[in-house]
């Protein structure tokens, strides 16, 4: 039987995954995107962090509810030999 102690570090690892997960990734994706557009140096930081702002949350909330169904899917597609 799992305890509710184990349960809430369980949560708490979730969304600290999810948390950096989707902080590195929108930082990685805006970024590039803005330099691949040739975005002028003098605004880069504020559409930088422009970009940021709309895009976390929905990368974090996307990563909360698509990981669980994209792990089983991993242990469907790579089984273990044993």
């Amino acid at each position: 039987m799992v305890n509710s102690t184990d349960k809430r570090v369980a949560l708490k690892r979730k969304l600290v995954f999810a948390l950096l997960m989707s902080l590195v990734t929108v930082n990685i994706v805006t970024l590039s995107i803005l330099l691949i557009n040739h975005v002028p140096t003098a605004i880069l930081f504020e559409k930088w962090l422009t970009s940021i702002s709309v895009a976390w949350p929905i990368v974090f909330i996307s990563i909360l509810l698509i990981a669980p169904s994209l792990l089983r899917l991993t242990e469907w597609l790579v089984k273990d030999p044993t």
